[in-house]
């Protein structure tokens, strides 16, 4: 019985795992249009709900933009290094 290495234990040779830099754009790219799908949706409900329509779901589209960009620098300075 060998001893001192589990099976199923990688080596650790402080390189990410082959998918990693994969889900993590992946992530930032679906980040992106959830959060202006996600204002659009809320704004047509509240619309629907007061009956304001397109004005809620208008306003909400745009501060969603906004927001997905800010968010989207923050993710390019957090992965380039520059912290702010």
């Amino acid at each position: 019985m060998r001893q001192g290495k589990n099976p199923g234990e990688r080596k650790s040779e402080g390189k990410p795992p082959p998918f990693a830099n994969l889900a993590k754009y992946a992530a930032i790219g679906l980040e992106f249009p959830s959060t202006i799908i996600g204002g659009l949706f809320l704004g047509y409900l509240i619309d629907l709900y007061f009956d304001t329509s397109p004005w809620f779901m208008a306003t909400l589209v745009v501060l969603a933009f906004v927001g997905a960009v800010v968010r989207l620098i923050k993710w390019l300075q957090h992965f380039s290094g520059d912290r702010l």
